[in-house]
């Protein structure tokens, strides 16, 4: 045991003896305090790294003669993220940073029963600290990315394509994920589209095809007339039957049926109704070696419809693209490729479940010229002339339907699995 006179405790500020087995300092300065130990208590060499050297830190202990010193100051400067390293006989006194606590990990596998992996996962990735297997920007170096994954291979099962749901992280989080996993894995809602599209004769003192809709519904049905920029483009039905509408506007012989598509479309996805040709028109030039290489493209015409629904809990939103259209061998083709004549309307409406919404604006005028007269007398004598203007408007009648069905109930024990 090493004795530490009174004449060091007067020499050290804070620095308290027991009579020849106890070492007691209060407030002494860290570098000095180390100093004082090494010599006076040690009696060893030691390095002490310039950091500490520098260090305001302050050192309060008492040791007694039943402990062991060197353990006791180990553990003791170990609180202050200090270490003792001994190499070749030298201490080297130097700060550490102490690793962080990693509470201990898992892996959760899950087989989605209704959502596509890449939704769950989109979706719970900010909830979790962990990580998906399905997450695109985590994916470290070197490993496949999912465009060049193949079909039941392990790189699909690791990807956003793939059919199993991997989750690594906390054992308090995947606790967490099971109980939230059966309240977003739920069948998507869908809708049924039924449409009927109407080619309108109108002339000029009829109007447009929308407004003689209008005035055959006058009366007959609960009908509100909607308006986008100061133009009435659509009439929202609130009650009745689409087959109804349809017959109704059979009975008028302007009225001609184009096409009657019926679509089931899962919530925002997207489904073309498409009725026509697929027509061959001259596309891009390219070369190789320096030849040129003319390619041919086929473009679709006719009557096309395109609905992507959002389903709420009131009402349905829809993004409505239809299109008619043809192509027309005219002056203006380049290299001699038809040219594509098309009439479109690009909208999006809201509709409760089950109303009828009629939609115009698609129209396509034509002058008629008419001469009246007596054919045995030459041209000119006792003859008129007059101008007709004819309209063609296609009208598109449009009903969205929610699926009713049931809510299976959760079996997590067939779909869940948790590994180590």
């Amino acid at each position: 045991m090493k004795l530490i006179t009174g004449l060091l405790f007067l020499l050290v500020p804070g620095l308290v003896m027991a009579k020849g087995v106890s070492l007691e300092l209060n407030a002494v300065p860290l570098p000095q305090a180390l100093n004082m130990i090494y010599v006076q208590v040690f009696d060893k060499p030691f390095m002490l790294d310039p950091e500490l050297a520098k260090s305001d830190k302050v050192v309060t202990f008492r040791i007694t003669p039943d402990i062991d010193e060197r353990a006791f100051i180990k553990r003791y400067l170990g609180n202050m993220n200090i270490a003792i390293y001994n190499k070749q006989g030298i201490d080297y006194v130097a700060p550490f940073t102490p690793k962080a606590y990693v509470p201990p990990q898992e892996t959760f596998v899950y087989r989605p029963r209704f959502r596509s992996v890449a939704y769950l996962s989109d979706i719970l990735a900010g909830q979790f600290t962990g990580q998906f297997n399905s997450q695109r920007n985590s994916l470290p170096s070197g490993q496949i990315s999912p465009e060049a994954a193949v079909a039941g291979t392990a790189s699909d099962f690791m990807n956003r394509t793939g059919d199993v749901l991997v989750y690594y992280g906390r054992k308090s989080e995947i606790k967490r994920l099971q109980t939230l996993l059966p309240l977003i894995d739920t069948a998507s809602e869908e809708v049924i589209v039924a449409a009927y599209v109407f080619e309108v004769q109108t002339s000029e003192r009829n109007g447009s095809g929308l407004a003689l809709a209008a005035k055959l519904l006058s009366g007959k049905l609960n009908i509100q007339i909607g308006a986008s920029g100061g133009f009435d483009n659509f009439i929202r039905v609130n009650t009745g039957s689409l087959d109804a509408l349809y017959e109704l506007f059979r009975t008028d012989s302007r009225f001609h049926v184009v096409s009657s598509p019926r679509l089931r479309v899962k919530d925002g996805a997207s489904a073309t109704f498409s009725v026509g040709n697929e027509v061959p028109v001259l596309g891009q030039v390219s070369y190789a070696d320096n030849r040129p290489i003319q390619s041919i493209e086929y473009r679709s015409s006719g009557v096309i419809l395109d609905v992507k629904p959002q389903i709420r809990t009131e009402n349905i939103d829809l993004v409505i693209k239809q299109q008619l259209s043809s192509f027309a061998k005219t002056d203006t083709g380049v290299n001699n490729s038809p040219t594509l004549i098309k009439r479109e309307v690009n909208t999006e409406v809201s509709a409760a479940d089950g109303d009828i919404i009629l939609l115009g604006g698609l129209a396509e005028s034509k002058v008629t010229n008419a001469d009246t007269g007596f054919s045995f007398l030459p041209k000119g004598w006792l003859t008129s002339s007059s101008d007709e203007k004819n309209k063609t408007d296609i009208l598109v009648v449009l009903q969205a339907k929610k699926v009713r069905r049931a809510i299976a109930a959760h079996a997590p024990s067939s779909h869940e699995e948790r590994a180590r």
